[in-house]
């Protein structure tokens, strides 16, 4: 699943930002007019494309910079509708332009009609001999180019430029129709809004740009670079957790987004409610209040597709599908160039077996030319599902040579393998996928895909690779609490309880607000040790508790779920000699095929099934079930212990 990037000071911190800024008002005010133009007003109805800055200075520092530094400071108003910058590269592309391309007084009405804005804006910036700098921000109508208001400021020094773009944008908006209530409530000065720095702001910029074109990995350098600038630039922190989430880093996304909530006094109220809305996510793992954040962002901020796109993320993680699809769908009929909404909603009508309507979204993406590793494991769970093997192939040689893309590609094909029980092989392309992503130094995801080879190993029965298995998840990743989870587990189905315990009561006593680690993880591993007791009644009663979450998907942002809870419990029936009730778990896992995907979990529930029949009483279904369990494990290795003891159970059946 994707998401998309970007309480309130004490009242003592409030007044102060209003005098300092009165204040600063007070000194640029003689350099500082607007003309109204036409006196055109906009409504929630126009839509504003942002253009580029003409630079006459000679200093490249105000490429690129200007025009992102204004978007953040307009985007403050719940009035304007600016034009995201993912539709305006999807809109180049369009027309066989580069996504980078300036947008010049001259190409931008040419755009609007595709963008569907109703108003563009281009600017300027000079600079005379005294080191002052003059700025215009000059707007007209995409349909006559009629300017319809105009601004200008000037800047004593390059340090104040920031500060006086944003007041240039404050008085934009009163120009173009912002009420004084607004104007009021949504002025934070650009310089705290942003960074006073224009060479953070520019790399800042270059981040964003690179992370929309490129993906996220190649993102990350510069926007550690503005930080490294300006340590207090708290939208680049929070693009940078953004970054890190999307390649599966979730230690150092919760880190980065935990830096940024911790600058409230630098944030718009807009990009507040957005930090906020991570922090809850990333940061704490507060699920129920990250929803009710990104609801509140949505109601003040109606047209943002960001707070609707990233609410369907939640929704994924709790299991609910439909709520998901939901809001991913009004986030891509927001914004159709943000390759995230593409995902989500693939992933959510994935999930949901709608699986030409995935099949539709995804190809709309890749022939919009919005190619991003997550478009290409969707396009491979769909293939999966659908056993095409061919368009599996396609898939995998598209990720060769991809940071990002390869290791997970790798992964999902080894998942694929041991669904078929192709154990030894399945082991081998997990070791790949560990070391792609290592190499691109993404230690989180190498740790994710050695632990999920362990849980491989350990529910087949291989419990001597399982834990050693377990073992270098905690060398490859020691603080991540994904891989932790996946070790722990591993551990204790593998009789190293007490081990596992400590560190249980560590990841517990570290995740105390975190809704899955608490409400899922933790019943779910504590019912996984009972049942290596001989104490099955204990775990149905813990694994009673994860009921509201057992579909959701709970290792990092992975696109499906194994619905590790139900098959436990499914073994807990079994061992406590209730097969109508193991029956019923087993089944859920195959009528959930969407979800499960190719985890080892759906394997096995035909196996599961066909126990639950057998103790029922029911042994012709048992036998067909088991047969097919066979069918699909005809070319597995012979050495796996569960397929033993299958074929032993079977023999007896019969």
């Amino acid at each position: 699943m994707g998401v998309s990037s970007f309480s309130l000071g004490k009242a003592f911190m409030r007044t102060k930002l209003i005098l300092a800024g009165l204040l600063l008002f007070l000194l640029v005010a003689g350099f500082f007019w607007y003309s109204a133009g036409s006196g055109i007003k906009l409504t929630d109805k126009d839509t504003l494309l942002i253009g580029d800055f003409a630079n006459s200075t000679g200093d490249s520092a105000f490429d690129g910079s200007l025009r992102e530094a204004v978007s953040i400071g307009l985007a403050q108003s719940p009035l304007l509708n600016l034009i995201s910058a993912e539709k305006v590269a999807e809109a180049l592309r369009s027309q066989s332009l580069p996504p980078n391309s300036p947008l010049t007084r001259e190409l931008a009405p040419k755009l609007c009609a595709n963008l569907g804005a109703t108003v563009f804006l281009t600017g300027s910036v000079n600079k005379d001999d005294n080191n002052h700098y003059a700025l215009n921000l000059n707007t007209f109508q995409c349909v006559s180019s009629k300017e319809i208001a105009s601004v200008k400021g000037e800047a004593k020094g390059k340090a104040e430029v920031v500060h006086a773009l944003g007041e240039a944008a404050f008085r934009l908006r009163g120009a173009l129709g912002d009420g004084a209530d607004s104007l009021k409530q949504f002025n934070l000065p650009l310089e705290r809004a942003t960074s006073a720095s224009l060479e953070a702001i520019k790399s800042f910029s270059e981040g964003r740009r690179l992370s929309r074109e490129q993906g996220s990995l190649n993102g990350v350098p510069a926007l550690k670079k503005a930080i490294e600038l300006d340590p207090r630039f708290a939208l680049a922190r929070s693009n940078l957790a953004v970054s890190y989430y999307n390649l599966n880093q979730n230690a150092l996304a919760a880190d980065s987004i935990r830096q940024a909530f911790e600058l409230a006094d630098r944030q718009t109220v807009r990009d507040r409610l957005h930090i906020i809305t991570l922090y809850y996510d990333l940061g704490t793992g507060d699920v129920q209040k990250a929803i009710q954040s990104y609801k509140q962002w949505v109601e003040l901020y109606p047209r943002d597709d960001i707070a609707r796109g990233n609410l369907a993320s939640e929704y994924f993680l709790i299991g609910d599908y439909e709520q998901a699809a939901n809001f991913a769908q009004q986030a891509l009929r927001l914004d159709p160039g943000s390759v995230a909404w593409y995902e989500n909603v693939a992933t959510a009508d994935i999930a949901l077996l709608h699986l030409e309507e995935a099949h539709n979204v995804l190809n709309s993406a890749v022939s919009r030319r919005l190619d991003d590793p997550a478009v290409h494991t969707n396009l491979y769970a769909l293939a999966f599902l659908r056993g095409d093997r061919s368009a599996m192939q396609h898939e995998l040689e598209w990720s060769v040579g991809k940071a990002g893309g390869e290791d997970a590609m790798s992964a999902l094909q080894a998942d694929t393998e041991a669904y078929a029980g192709h154990l030894q092989k399945a082991r081998e392309l997990s070791r790949r996928a560990v070391q792609t992503a290592q190499s691109a130094n993404l230690a989180e995801p190498a740790a994710i895909w050695q632990g999920l080879s362990a849980l491989r190993d350990a529910v087949y029965g291989k419990m001597q690779e399982a834990r050693a298995g377990a073992d270098k998840v905690l060398d490859i990743a020691p603080n991540s609490r994904d891989a932790q989870i996946l070790a722990i587990l591993v551990l204790m189905r593998t009789g190293d309880s007490r081990r596992a315990q400590s560190m249980l009561d560590d990841l517990a006593a570290a995740n105390v607000t975190n809704t899955v680690v608490q409400s899922a993880w933790l019943p779910t591993v504590r019912a996984q040790a009972s049942l290596a007791n001989q104490k099955p009644g204990q775990a149905v009663d813990l694994l009673e508790a994860v009921k509201p979450y057992e579909r959701g998907q709970f290792i990092g942002n992975l696109s499906y779920s194994c619905m590790i809870p139900v098959y436990l419990r499914g073994e807990a029936y079994l061992t406590s000699k209730q097969g109508a009730q193991a029956l019923t778990e087993f089944q859920k896992l195959l009528g959930s095929r969407g979800i499960v995907g190719n985890c080892w979990s759906g394997a096995l529930a035909a196996l599961g099934q066909a126990r639950a029949q057998a103790m029922s009483g029911s042994a012709n279904s048992a036998r067909n079930s088991y047969q097919r369990f066979f069918d699909l494990w005809k070319t597995a290795d012979a050495d796996i212990p569960i397929l033993k003891t299958a074929r032993a159970e079977f023999a007896k059946l019969k």
